[in-house]
């Protein structure tokens, strides 16, 4: 009885609060996916995600197909091994067909293993055990399998970004908040995208675990922070793993290691053998380039299978702890990824950004810079908390020790945080956006620098043009690339769009809202040239030649070219007559004639 009178009391507190949201034009609507929400935990820690993720990896295979329609097949033939979960199909950019096939445990995926042949026709070929392969064609009589049960989890999962249906779906948006929302929801890193990065890791694992007993390949960066878009690369890091079962000094058999010897970084050595190993032994693996001589020696790769470019280095946790920190930022609110994305789009389409590196911003100091505005007070309260705040509230289980001892303690559960620290602020995405133009257009860029472990604006330790602390390090400034011409472009960006985004909220047109924003400056001034009149719409060649006095626009321009047709015309003829009356610059009477007459029977 106290149960159902719970769920009462509950279900009046839900409609209330639905009451309140709807009377309040400024609330977000993606607000109501976690207000809704009464569970005591409200919040996934980055560790348990990243852990899930990798179980997904360890229980799944990539299966390359010849197209869609071999589910059927592929699908049967497997399960006469072990129970399917699931089936994800999508295409690289080679147009080759594959199927990620989760199973229900991972005894499961060994049993399909062990049913795995090599290539009969080529024996130079070395086979090795890997979560990516290939469905042979069958040989001699088809066998028939029953339909399955379940049908693809996706098609085309991995399929870039339609722009053009993007934009023609933020055109009929009801606020600059959906668009803001829809932009986020069609261009985030989907689950498909997600998992490949995942197999991608596990491929490595799997091929590398007969030369280090201990190792881990975990995924960093945007792949897993939150804030990564569809086609984004890949970051890895070789980390060592120790156990307790390895760690345990009671056991008294231990394994022998092999030491380094030479001047240079160990490290950079077993970058060099993983080089090789990518370029030999890993299949889909391409493309290989090695960055030795870096702080952070990286080899870089390309993933045919999966169409994923992937940097892969040794031992930098810090990159993971950052992945983290910017999750946990991204989960405390639903707004705060919808708002970076937006902020990284305009970057992009002003130009402030580049995918090659050089003077200009990144998307990792611009996430910082939404970031470090979410934090700063209003009347409400702020929307997220400083990092300071998640130190202090660090527990013994949150300590965490990079290289170079650096200390990347913070708070993991969010749980844990007081309601009133975070969230207050219930702007909706489009109040946040014109706010945080406007709050950069009167940032002081010259003697500020801007630090989301304070949330608050410090003064600068040296003169560079633009000052971003490094949260983990914050001796260092993520930003000490930008040039002083780059930040005072950002500055006259900020207040350029600040004023436009005002003016292009008034009126619906076809770049209102958010469009003015993510399209190409160079698109807009083509479809304001080719509108006519306020029709708002853009010319059609059939259009031009209709006779119908009621649309006296196109009437004009169809007698404005007809005009200048009969000009042309005109002027073709008197050329003609001023080739034939050109006789002055021969000043031999005869020659001058013999060409009137050429001329006269070429023109005839």
């Amino acid at each position: 009885m106290s149960v159902i009178f719970q769920t009462v009391i509950n279900l009046g507190k839900l409609h209330s609060f639905r009451k309140r949201l709807n009377s309040s034009v400024s609330t977000c609507r993606c607000l109501l996916v976690r207000k809704y929400s009464d569970v005591p935990r409200k919040f996934i820690s980055f560790e348990e995600v990243a852990a899930q993720r990798r179980a997904q990896a360890r229980r799944s295979l990539v299966v390359q197909v010849n197209s869609e329609s071999s589910f059927k097949e592929l699908h049967g033939y497997c399960s006469e091994y072990s129970d399917i979960k699931g089936v994800h199909h999508y295409n690289n950019s080679s147009g080759e067909h594959f199927m990620l096939i989760e199973f229900a445990s991972e005894e499961n995926l060994k049993d399909v293993l062990k049913t795995c042949s090599a290539h009969q026709k080529d024996v130079d070929v070395m086979s090795l055990q890997s979560p990516f392969l290939w469905f042979r064609a069958v040989q001699g009589k088809r066998e028939k399998y029953t339909t399955p049960a379940t049908s693809l989890a996706i098609t085309e999962g991995n399929a870039a970004v339609n722009e053009d249906k993007l934009f023609e779906g933020l055109t009929t948006c009801a606020s600059v908040s959906d668009q803001i929302q829809m932009l986020y929801d069609q261009t985030v890193l989907n689950d498909v995208g997600v998992r490949l990065r995942y197999m991608v890791a596990r491929q490595l694992e799997v091929i590398f675990a007969s030369l280090y007993s201990n190792i881990a390949i975990r995924p960093f960066g945007s792949s897993v922070n939150g804030f990564g878009k569809m086609g984004c690369d890949l970051d890895l890091v070789l980390t060592n793993v120790l156990p307790e079962e390895m760690s345990d000094p009671k056991k008294r058999l231990v394994y022998h290691e092999k030491k380094c010897e030479g001047g240079r970084n160990p490290w950079q050595r077993h970058m060099e053998l993983v080089a090789e190993l990518l370029e030999l032994r890993v299949p889909g693996a391409g493309r290989v380039t090695r960055i030795l001589n870096a702080r952070v020696p990286i080899v870089k790769y390309t993933h045919e299978f999966t169409d994923v470019e992937c940097d892969l280095c040794y031992n930098n946790m810090s990159g993971v702890y950052m992945s983290e920190l910017l999750w946990l930022f991204g989960s405390l609110d639903p707004r705060v990824r919808p708002l970076a994305f937006v902020v990284r789009r305009w970057a992009h389409t002003a130009g402030l950004t580049s995918p090659h590196p050089g003077r200009w911003i990144t998307n990792f100091p611009l996430t910082l810079m939404v970031l470090f505005f979410l934090q700063q007070k209003t009347k409400e309260g702020v929307v997220l908390p400083p990092l300071k705040y998640l130190v202090q509230r660090a527990g013994k289980e949150d300590v965490r020790i990079a290289e170079d001892n650096l200390n990347c303690t913070f708070l993991r559960d969010m749980n844990k945080l007081p309601p009133d620290t975070y969230s207050q602020n219930t702007a909706s995405l489009e109040t946040l956006l014109v706010q945080f133009f406007e709050f950069y257009a009167q940032f002081d860029f010259q003697d500020k620098a801007i630090s989301i472990n304070e949330g608050m604006a410090i003064r600068k330790p040296n003169g560079l043009p633009l000052y971003i602390v490094n949260p983990l390090e914050q001796t260092l400034n993520v930003s000490r690339n930008v040039s002083y011409e780059e930040c005072e472009r950002i500055r006259m960006e900020v207040r350029n769009t600040a004023w436009q985004l005002e003016t292009a909220m008034e009126e619906k047109t076809d770049d209102w809202g958010l469009l003015c924003l993510i399209e190409r400056k160079t698109s807009r001034g083509l479809k304001k040239l080719l509108r006519v009149g306020n029709s708002q719409r853009l010319v059609s060649v059939k259009d031009l030649f209709k006779d119908d006095d009621s649309v006296p626009c196109e009437n004009e321009l169809k007698s404005k070219l007809e005009k200048l047709a009969t000009k042309s015309e005109k002027s073709v003829v008197e050329n003609s007559d001023k080739k034939e009356k050109g006789d002055g610059k021969f000043k031999n009477s005869s020659v001058a004639n013999a060409v009137r007459r050429i001329r006269r029977q070429k023109w005839t």
